[in-house]
């Protein structure tokens, strides 16, 4: 795959998810993603290097397993607070699998609690390890890391 780039699923003074506007929409979830490397798509504005895109986070444009890493402050919070919220989640959590290579990480600061978190994802056969911790300095803040697993090549059927 081409090389991993690391991934923001969050920018400086955007809000990640709109729930009227994306209801009207008809998207549960939107993100504003910034690439560390320019991505041809992004056209919604430049930063610090950066490039940004505002999208679907259940459906994103770009490759599969072109990302080393992933960032996600709120946006899971916005996808369990949501009508069918394991459904939702597992979407965005799907999603950002996709988008990792192999051994990538996604890293979500989250006000869910482990309860909730941990056996939704657990769940999903995406992940080679999951771990969690209270955030140092912020009460009721916990830190979700989940490694992505290897990818197994798809079957082939004899000739």
């Amino acid at each position: 795959p081409p090389q991993a780039r690391d991934m923001s699923w969050t920018c400086p003074g955007h809000v990640p998810v709109d729930t009227q506007r994306s209801a009207r929409e008809g998207s549960a979830t939107r993100c504003c993603l910034g690439p560390s490397r320019g991505h041809p798509g992004a056209i919604s504005g430049q930063q610090r290097g950066l490039s940004y895109q505002v999208c679907d986070a259940r459906s994103t444009p770009f490759a599969d397993a072109v990302f080393g890493g992933a960032v996600d402050k709120g946006l899971l919070d916005a996808a369990l607070c949501s009508e069918g919220f394991d459904y939702e989640a597992g979407l965005l959590a799907g999603e950002v699998a996709r988008l990792l290579s192999d051994g990538g990480v996604w890293v979500s600061l989250s006000l869910s609690p482990p309860s909730v978190v941990l056996p939704l994802l657990s769940s999903l056969p995406h992940w080679a390890s999951l771990d969690t911790q209270p955030h140092p300095s912020a009460a009721g803040v916990f830190s979700y890391v989940a490694t992505r697993a290897e990818r197994r090549p798809a079957a082939r059927l004899p000739a």
